[in-house]
């Protein structure tokens, strides 16, 4: 399992979309970040609901042609990023834990071009600017004990960004 997380706007989608070119029998399961809804600035629970499809999906697919599951959410806290490495390892995967960011001003024009109205836009940057400040990024003591891995500019250097992931992926 690549789990990709990272504050909201960071290129967890994008990245996951590229990568499924180029992994083998790979599946995306992802949580968008829309900032529209109840879990815009949070989005906790729905993570535990994805890593839990992701367990009955990897267990359903049998050891015999196991796919990579490429789970896309959030993952705001270490102890979110420690329960999707405890789940796969202990159904067996592989883990990787890989951390997307872009920078603000990217995310910012994301966001405005999403918008239909001003008051909208300035409603999801509110809630863009409480989410980024809920995402606690990875450290380097947790970096080392996922595994993690960093990527700071995702959306503006993604050949970059897929290739050190699919580095990192690599089997030893």
């Amino acid at each position: 399992m690549i789990a990709i997380g990272g504050p909201p706007l960071g290129g967890k989608g994008v990245l996951a979309a590229e990568l499924i070119e180029w992994l083998p029998r790979a599946v995306k399961l992802e949580i968008p970040d829309d900032l529209l809804g109840e879990h815009a600035v949070l989005g906790g629970g729905r993570a535990d609901a994805l890593l839990a499809e992701a367990e009955q999906l990897w267990r359903a697919a049998g050891s015999e042609f196991p796919p990579t599951l490429l789970v896309v959410a959030r993952f705001a806290s270490p102890a979110r990023r420690r329960r999707a490495r405890v789940l796969a390892r202990g159904a067996g995967m592989r883990f990787l834990f890989v951390e997307a960011q872009s920078s603000r001003a990217r995310a910012r024009e994301r966001l405005f071009e999403r918008a239909l109205t001003e008051a909208e836009a300035r409603e999801r940057f509110g809630r863009y600017r409480a989410a980024l400040q809920n995402y606690l990024p990875v450290h380097r003591a947790e970096q080392i004990a996922l595994p993690a891995l960093k990527l700071r500019r995702v959306q503006s250097e993604l050949d970059t960004a897929v290739a050190r992931v699919l580095e990192a992926w690599a089997p030893t």
